[in-house]
């Protein structure tokens, strides 16, 4: 075989591994925008035998979204918890890890994330968007539900947690903040889920799945990331995370755990748990954990104090 042969079977064999790799990139970039719809509710507030509302609500670039109120059993408070769930999961889920909540007095807002559970919409992104989401579901709760929104904490795993500590620093008139399982940067978390099991260097196929989610969602995700919010939050700050979480390892949870901004912020690593279980290994110490938090910083407010009535003057 001739040298001009050779060299013409190796250009052959470049743009053909080329081909591949740009085929790979693309689909796995769909596969992170468009995952596959939880559409159906496995757990609900009937299966805990807690009275609810179904509520919708509209986000500002018009996406309807579903959801739950569950006001406080045993009478109205101003004390309220909204959950975000994790992508490719579904209000039911969160639901299920946390409803023993309302048992601490709470009202708890739950509500599907665009593209997932029942709510419309059909691109995710991971948590650019979705911060959208979130600002409808809090616009909702005040406009709303007024009486039960004096004082509102959040709490988000995974993606949502990425929601959660952006919102925290969004709203500095939010109580706290408890964040699960939650990426550090959205770079690092694509490059986790889609390509950390082939061991594959950010270049070529990390950067062109990057590449072509920027350019599908027509935006840049990354500056949402918790690694530029979470100095902003300010609030009170509970972080959990697992030691056996391939998506999101220690070290990069420590470090988010140092960025926080927050003067009263704490962080349990569960033994054992992988992303986004903690509820499920941590058992009665996570529900116990969650409720101190809780129970500590999103306190009911105080009634507004009544001046005297003045005092008639003598004739």
């Amino acid at each position: 075989m001739s040298k001009v042969e050779l060299l013409n079977w190796f250009l052959f064999a470049l743009a053909v591994l080329a081909g591949v790799i740009v085929y790979m990139a693309y689909g796995k970039s769909s596969a992170i925008i468009q995952p596959a719809r939880k559409g159906v509710l496995a757990f609900t507030p009937d299966n805990y035998k807690l009275a609810h509302e179904a509520v919708e609500f509209a986000t500002a670039d018009g996406v309807r979204l579903k959801g739950w109120f569950i006001p406080a059993p045993g009478g109205e408070s101003g004390r309220t918890i909204i959950f975000c769930h994790g992508w490719g999961s579904n209000r039911g889920e969160a639901l299920r890890d946390t409803w023993f909540l309302a048992e601490q007095g709470f009202n708890l807002l739950y509500f599907d994330f665009r593209a997932s559970g029942e709510s419309k919409g059909n691109v995710s992104s991971v948590g650019y968007l979705e911060t959208r989401d979130f600002d409808a579901a809090y616009e909702f709760l005040k406009t709303n539900r007024p009486q039960a929104a004096e004082a509102v904490g959040v709490y988000g795993v995974s993606m949502g947690g990425a929601v959660a500590v952006y919102s925290a620093a969004k709203y500095p008139e939010l109580a706290c903040v408890l964040a699960e399982s939650t990426f550090l940067s959205y770079k690092q978390v694509v490059a986790n889920w889609s390509w950390r099991r082939l061991k594959t260097p950010f270049f070529p196929l990390v950067w062109l799945t990057l590449f072509f989610v920027r350019r599908k969602l027509k935006a840049d995700p990354e500056p949402y990331s918790p690694l530029y919010n979470a100095p902003r939050v300010k609030v009170p700050a509970l972080f959990i995370d697992g030691d056996n979480d391939d998506l999101v390892p220690v070290p990069d949870a420590e470090r988010l755990f140092g960025l926080c901004g927050s003067e009263r912020k704490q962080m349990w690593v569960v033994a054992g748990a992988s992303h986004a279980k903690c509820a499920e290994v941590g058992g009665e110490v996570y529900k116990s954990k969650m409720s101190a938090f809780f129970g500590e910083f999103l306190t009911e407010p105080e009634p507004p104090k009544m001046d005297p009535p003045p005092v008639a003057a003598k004739a």
